[in-house]
């Protein structure tokens, strides 16, 4: 779009009193190594809202605003829209009437998009207002991943080689994992059936279809993975492991990729690991500031062991991660043995554990201790050479930080008897165990006031004649219609003291350590997770869908 064009928007903008001419210059001059719009520009530096912008423009234009979030498409004109032009212009075809389609378009102002369309279609155009992201979120939802793969195509019709060329079975993985990253998914999932190929991604931990592909295409999509990851391409009977290191858009994004053999061709599973992401407070995470007290009381220790419990996907290690990042200071070396490296931390002496080398948690972590470490963080202890090391290293002086795979924070304690530990050493090595899970957020664009349910109340452990107000996700663009976007954290942290202490000396089993955990004053993960309920993070039924249901009433 022309210069003038830009100063035309910005002229908008002043003379109805949202921006000042500084903020224009200021924007103006950011474009110019930028390919943003000017108004994302400006929206994102805060000189105006999102609303605000697009409400004047539609003002001054006279030109319609609408919300994709809840407009149902015409899908029978998006054969007329190719999605290379949808893409390359950011438009999306609405309704058509007579010989006129109405064409939601981000910058009205801007010609080219009309004429693109106008061209492809030999249809007039009516211009509607809509935000670059719907556009962009809508057309995710109505083209798929890339369009130039038509699932009606048949192997006998022609050479495959003729309908699917190098550069676009390229162009057609590139897409998977750029949209894969753009909706934070953290896994890929490519399964050959009978008569098409399923795409799914997992966001929010949940498995979501995305796309089916033609069955044709299949060997050729393997190849190229194969490829990229390193993998032996004749081998297809056989499991394989290998790994893809991409440059997105969003990002640098590291890939673990598995293969394996199923009834109609090699199922993929690619592992997304965003080494550049920004590290979490614990805030972010979902520690209320209850919790995160008691937690940084333990990190204010010189030596002991920390455990984060939970499930494979409960987000153990990104919480030890936050931890580090508090703990990092120029007088402190830490020193870590990961399976993998999930994060990229700089001053941190970050390992991976590489079997064929030899390198294991419990041989990692008898070489870390020559190397004067402060704070040790072991990835996961997996057996009991690896605890008894680690009890090792908190009885020499050391901060110890691991991940171990429990139901609840005190199933720690029994999971660590049951390896023969001497229960002395674990009341005198370790300080507290973390327990949590993942739930997912009630998207914020699509929240809506929602009457909890008895029967929602009784699974969940609450008293139904409790008023808690509830919240829900009506289902939008933003998140795929699902109505969550993001996930939280419910956490319990069971702190060591004499009680505790006196119970695993008389190896008690785990559901007293529990219970007196509990009447001592731990908060569990369900009072947690009720009061984010109470907060609108979440819904009771993702609670329960998570925790399961409890037979205890809740206050």
């Amino acid at each position: 779009m022309a210069i003038t064009t830009h100063q035309l928007i910005g002229q908008l903008l002043i003379e109805a009193g949202k921006i000042e001419q500084d903020q224009l210059n200021s924007a103006l001059l950011s474009q110019e190594d930028r390919s943003e719009q000017l108004g994302e520009i400006l929206i994102e530096e805060g000189a105006i809202s999102k609303k605000e912008f697009f409400e004047l423009l539609s003002y001054q234009l006279k030109i319609p605003l609408i919300e994709l979030d809840f407009y149902k498409i015409d899908t029978d004109l998006i054969e007329l829209v190719s999605e290379k032009i949808a893409r390359k212009y950011k438009v999306l075809p609405l309704f058509k009437i007579e010989n006129t389609i109405s064409l939601a378009v981000s910058d009205p102002l801007d010609p080219d998009p009309i004429n693109a369309v106008q061209i492809e279609t030999g249809l007039n155009i009516d211009p509607i207002i809509s935000t670059k992201s719907d556009i962009e979120n809508a057309i995710d939802m109505h083209y798929g991943i890339s369009s130039f793969v038509d699932s009606d195509v048949k192997s006998d019709q022609t050479d495959i080689s003729e309908l699917f060329d190098e550069s676009k079975i390229v162009e057609l993985v590139n897409g998977i994992l750029d949209q894969s990253n753009k909706y934070k998914s953290s896994d890929i999932h490519i399964e050959a059936r009978e008569k098409d190929v399923r795409l799914r991604f997992r966001i929010d931990g949940k498995l979501q279809d995305f796309q089916k592909l033609p069955r044709d295409i299949f060997p050729a999509l393997v190849s190229r993975i194969k490829i990229m990851s390193n993998m032996d391409i004749a081998e297809t009977r056989r499991p394989q492991d290998g790994r893809i290191l991409y440059n997105s858009s969003l990002g640098r994004v590291d890939l673990r990729v598995s293969t394996y053999p199923t009834l109609y061709g090699e199922k993929i599973v690619l592992r997304l690991l965003k080494t550049t992401d920004e590290i979490l407070t614990l805030k972010q995470l979902g520690f209320t500031d209850e919790i995160a007290a008691s937690f940084s009381k333990l990190l204010t220790g010189a030596e002991g062991i920390i455990l984060v419990s939970g499930p494979t996907g409960s987000g153990k290690t990104t919480t030890l991660y936050s931890t580090l990042n508090i703990l990092e200071k120029p007088d402190v070396n830490i020193v870590t043995i990961e399976d993998p490296i999930e994060y990229d931390m700089d001053n941190v002496n970050q390992a991976q554990v590489n079997s064929k080398a030899g390198i294991t948690f419990a041989s990692a972590l008898r070489t870390i201790l020559r190397q004067d470490p402060d704070v040790i963080m072991v990835g996961e202890i997996r057996d009991e050479d690896t605890v008894e090391l680690a009890i090792r290293a908190a009885l020499t002086g050391h901060l110890v930080f691991s991940t171990i795979h429990t139901n609840d924070a005190a199933s720690g304690f029994t999971r660590l008897l049951n390896w023969d530990i001497e229960p002395f050493l674990i009341t005198s090595t370790v300080q507290g165990i973390l327990a949590q899970r993942l739930v997912r957020r009630i998207c914020k664009d699509c929240i809506e006031p929602y009457e909890i349910t008895e029967q929602e109340m009784l699974l969940a452990g609450i008293d139904p004649s409790t008023n808690i107000e509830g919240f829900q996700g009506k289902g939008c663009l933003s998140c795929r219609n699902t109505g969550y976007r993001g996930r939280v954290a419910v956490i319990e942290l069971l702190v060591m003291d004499e009680t505790i202490s006196e119970l695993i000396l008389s190896n008690a089993p785990g559901y007293i350590i529990r219970q007196t955990a509990v009447s001592n004053g731990m908060i569990t993960m369900m009072d947690d997770g009720i009061t984010k309920v109470r907060n609108g993070e979440t819904t009771f039924y993702e609670l329960y869908q998570t925790l399961g249901t409890v037979n205890r009433m809740s206050k």
